[in-house]
């Protein structure tokens, strides 16, 4: 190998190795699973018990708004900690990433309130 190619043959080397084990882990379950499907194999359980009532239960959609904004909020905080961070030490050029971070988690962040008012919630 020359010296300049060292780079990319270690990151093929990765990919390679990432993609044998990605198929190794996804080949132990079908060597290992079970052949045959019966009911006592498709039962569900919750902790070695028998569940109370029917498998198929519709949930309430009512907090699906507060995990929308969490999910929105909690990508938005994490990115901001990390600019705060490096602002310290950077030029003022830089504040233009978290203002496009900003601006492109602004239609998330609507439609969450506007997911809000249509369900009612608040």
């Amino acid at each position: 190998m020359f010296e300049a190619d060292q780079g990319l043959y270690w990151f093929v080397v990765f990919v390679l190795v990432m993609l044998e084990s990605g198929l190794l882990f996804l080949s132990i379950p079908v060597a290992l699973g079970p052949r045959k499907r019966s009911a006592l194999k498709e039962e569900t359980f919750e902790a070695g018990q028998v569940p109370p009532g029917s498998k198929r239960i519709r949930f309430a959609l009512q907090y699906y708004a507060y995990l929308l904004l969490f999910l929105v909020f909690d990508v938005v905080i994490m990115f901001l900690f990390v600019w705060g961070y490096a602002f310290l030490s950077s030029e003022m050029a830089s504040s233009v990433y978290p203002l496009a971070l900003v601006a492109i988690l602004i239609p998330p962040l609507a439609f969450t309130v506007k997911l809000t008012k249509t369900l009612d919630l608040w």
